[in-house]
């Protein structure tokens, strides 16, 4: 039932999120100005035009009374000056490395482990097709790299008594990120574009799934120990749910690992609105 409170506040707020990514009041040098995508340049030009039109007009007409007229016109002159602070924003979109072959279906478990020198932190697929693409989509985000510097986010989120979530995203700390935002910064001509912002959008995607919290599951075994984990792919087709039997029928799919300096474990209340924002606003469903 919490959840289901959290989620619906979630939705409005990520709503109130997307309502200001396209129209937005911010305030500059103590004046409020409007922020709309630049696609409606020509309609606030044609608008402005239309306001400057009836002020020559309404000058032929005269009012009963002299208040009449200073009130209409400075009526006009605030709507006008409204139009005129508009700040347009020039969106530029990144696209994070996605998967090819994703189904959320064969990520059927996590595996905690150790090679005796470090805890290994698995991710099970039944289907070794799609644990590889999940895989090699980790490694797209850490730059090919065996050690995650910033690059990725994973969280271990305990959404109940009974279930806890996996979150792992790729980060706006990447050099791709940064690298293309100060391209795109260097190459945006102020004077050419007065009066507009530059504006970047970061499309990407988080891989979440719930597991039923056991005394030996990831969540227990790494509440404590959430600093210097490997992460690696298991295949998991042998693994049957109904048959506790198989449940250690289960093995690394390659030598390929890539070291997480920190892992977030933690329970849902407890999570950092700046620091975690994916998992804050994603109250998965399960």
């Amino acid at each position: 039932m919490i959840n289901r409170v959290r989620r619906a506040i979630r939705r409005i707020q990520i709503k109130i999120h997307y309502f200001r990514s396209k129209f937005d009041i911010v305030i500059l040098n103590k004046i409020p100005h409007i922020k709309i995508n630049e696609k409606h340049q020509k309609k606030v030009k044609f608008i402005l035009r239309i306001l400057t039109l009836v002020g020559i007009i309404s000058s032929i007409f005269t009012f009963s009374e002299w208040y009449y007229s200073l009130a209409f016109s400075l009526i006009l002159f605030i709507i006008e000056q409204v139009f005129e602070q508009i700040i347009f924003t020039h969106n530029i979109m990144l696209v994070q490395p996605m998967p090819q072959n994703w189904d959320s279906s064969k990520w059927i478990c996590m595996v905690g482990a150790t090679d005796e020198k470090n805890l290994i932190l698995g991710f099970g697929f039944s289907d070794k097709k799609v644990g590889i693409d999940f895989f090699n989509t980790l490694l797209a985000w850490n730059d090919n790299n065996n050690v995650n510097e910033g690059n990725i986010q994973m969280s271990l989120v305990q959404e109940d008594k009974r279930h806890y979530s996996v979150h792992i995203y790729p980060t706006l700390e990447r050099r791709f990120i940064k690298k293309n935002c100060e391209l795109h910064e260097r190459l945006f001509d102020k004077r050419k574009n007065a009066g507009k912002e530059l504006n970047f959008l970061v499309t990407q995607i988080c891989f979440c799934k719930v597991f039923p919290i056991t005394p030996k599951c990831a969540y227990n075994l790494f509440y404590n120990n959430a600093h210097n984990i490997l992460v690696q792919l298991f295949d998991a087709s042998k693994v049957k749910e109904d048959d506790p039997r198989t449940y250690y029928d289960i093995f690394p799919v390659d030598d390929r690992k890539i070291l997480f300096k920190n892992v977030t474990v933690c329970k849902r209340k407890d999570l950092d609105k700046e620091e975690n924002t994916l998992e804050y606003f994603h109250v998965p469903k399960y």
